[in-house]
């Protein structure tokens, strides 16, 4: 791999050269807090390939900086760009540096530096759970080093443990005893109950926080202390080691944050915030209750989760909300069967950025792009869509051959065929990215969910210091209208669109099918 791409091949690809930014990064500009912007997942490999190898990389994701400022994003946070043998990078053989194929330290540090510049922060993937088999600690375990096999989790007789994807946690050696593994013998979990690992990943952390990083998004958090009785999530010792890493990380960098992916249930998110002060959390069940409410056409249930929340989470937990990420279909796939469908679409990103919490936008999600062919994981993190197809089926990714199969074209889902057209999804995406930034209600008021006349109706009062709003979306592929009256304190005119609410024939507020609305008050 070049590490430094020719600019006339960047412009090639891109249309614009860029200039060299500085090494040292400098704070991030933006006026919003990182609870309060919009936050948006790279996959480096698949973003935007500088050199022409087919594999995306950190001089290409600064080269797409300005298309990210345009959108009205945030935030960025990277997915692993360690060194690792997987394409995914959550086996990590070195936390102290950037995967070879990415680019370099330098070039971490400037992407860093240019995303500051724009206001951006940065956040990186960090995988403290477990490391891959060809990491050096665990080689040097697997050789007979006592320091590092006390790293792991090894047992001559190992008690009953089951994986995350069903059968025995344990993995033989060829000495005959049996290391711990919960997602798989290539990843050996680190035992985080010994001090002097946990010490190296807090070195580790502390590495790319003096880099210049903001933060990190923790994988696997559920999993990562096991109980004595063989339990392997949300387990005292995980929610202690959590707070722990939390008191390190705000004593280095207290303006740094992080993020747990707590893909679990209500209650232990809930104790993520009260007993190991976590940040921030991914909230896995408003995602479920949104994905439900779009492919039912009923707002009851999501109404209903959005309540429940409400009640049961500490005053102040900040919950980072999505449509999808790289573990999930892309959603464009799942409410494009048997073909797209764009409104229900534009529904989907007006629900995840007017609605209560912290919005990750997938990269490629404000295209309608789809999963590439296929039903792996791989599908889902295909490369991005910056051109039609063309005759090199690259989609403007890549001068090269994509590292993986894109997918067929299809009409419309690419930057450059929606930039420039008003009633895109991508500029539906940048308009409801405008308002949220705009307005403090939707960015951290109090919410309140109203109840309607109507069951595939969602009214939810969003408060703010200076203005109420109400966002009203219907998930009916029909019109409808509620009872006279119901919306009497608001003003019918959308913040969003401009498009006025109108009165149906009994005199109630008349909602479009699959249409969404932002009201202020009177």
């Amino acid at each position: 791999m070049s590490l430094r791409a020719p600019a006339a091949l960047l412009g090639a690809l891109l249309g614009f050269a860029t200039a060299s930014a500085p090494m040292r990064p400098q704070a991030p500009a933006g006026r919003l807090g990182w609870d309060e912007v919009v936050w948006y997942e790279v996959f480096v490999r698949s973003f935007q390939d500088s050199d022409g190898d087919g594999i995306g990389d950190l001089r290409g994701l600064v080269a797409r900086l300005p298309y990210l400022s345009e959108l009205g994003v945030g935030g960025l946070w990277l997915m692993p760009t360690y060194p690792s043998p997987s394409y995914h990078g959550y086996d990590v053989t070195d936390y102290e540096a950037v995967a070879p194929e990415y680019g370099t330290l330098d070039d971490m540090r400037e992407l860093v530096a240019e995303a500051h510049a724009r206001g951006l922060r940065v956040i990186l993937d960090f995988v403290p759970n477990h490391t891959s088999r060809l990491h050096p600690w665990f080689l040097a375990a697997m050789g007979g080093d006592e320091h590092y096999r006390a790293y792991y989790r090894f047992e001559p007789d190992p008690p009953p443990i089951r994986g995350t994807r069903g059968g025995s946690a344990w993995h033989a050696t060829p000495a005959g005893d049996y290391y711990l593994g919960l997602f798989g013998p290539g990843m050996p979990d680190l035992d985080l109950t010994n001090p002097e690992a946990t010490a190296a990943l807090y070195r580790a952390a502390d590495f790319w926080l003096e880099l210049g990083v903001d933060g990190f998004r923790i994988d696997a958090i559920q999993h990562l202390v096991e109980g004595e009785d063989g339990q392997i999530s949300n387990t005292a010792a995980t929610y202690a080691w959590v707070r722990g890493f939390e008191e390190h990380l705000h004593a280095v960098a207290p303006h740094a944050f992080l993020v747990g992916e707590t893909w679990t249930e209500m209650p232990a998110i809930a104790r993520y915030h009260r007993d190991a002060d976590l940040d921030m959390s991914l909230d896995y069940p408003l995602w479920k209750a949104v994905l439900a409410a779009l492919q039912s056409r009923s707002a009851a249930d999501l109404a209903a989760t959005l309540a429940q929340e409400g009640d049961l989470y500490p005053a102040g937990a900040v919950r980072g909300t999505f449509l999808t990420n790289h573990d999930q279909t892309r959603h464009s796939t799942r409410l494009s069967v048997p073909r797209r469908d764009e409104p229900r679409l534009a529904l989907a990103a007006g629900l995840l950025l007017t609605l209560p919490g912290t919005p990750f936008v997938y990269y490629g999600e404000e295209l309608g792009m789809p999963d590439g062919p296929g039903s792996g994981d791989v599908e889902k993190r295909t490369p991005m869509r910056w051109a039609p197809v063309g005759a090199d089926g690259a989609f403007g990714f890549t001068t090269g051959s994509p590292w993986t199969d894109p997918g067929p074209g299809l009409p419309g889902v690419s930057v450059a065929e929606q930039v420039d057209e008003p009633g895109s999804l991508l500029n539906r995406y940048r308009r409801l990215i405008a308002v949220r930034n705009e307005r403090d209600a939707l960015r951290s008021g109090v919410w309140n969910v109203l109840r309607t006349s109507s069951r595939a109706v969602l009214a939810v009062e969003r408060v703010g210091s200076a203005e109420t709003l109400l966002v009203l979306a219907n998930l009916s592929a029909r019109a409808v209208e509620l009872e006279p009256g119901e919306l009497g304190g608001y003003l019918g005119t959308d913040l969003v669109t401009g498009a006025e609410l109108e009165a149906g024939v009994a005199g109630g507020p008349s909602l479009p099918a699959l249409s969404l609305y932002v009201l202020r008050t009177r």
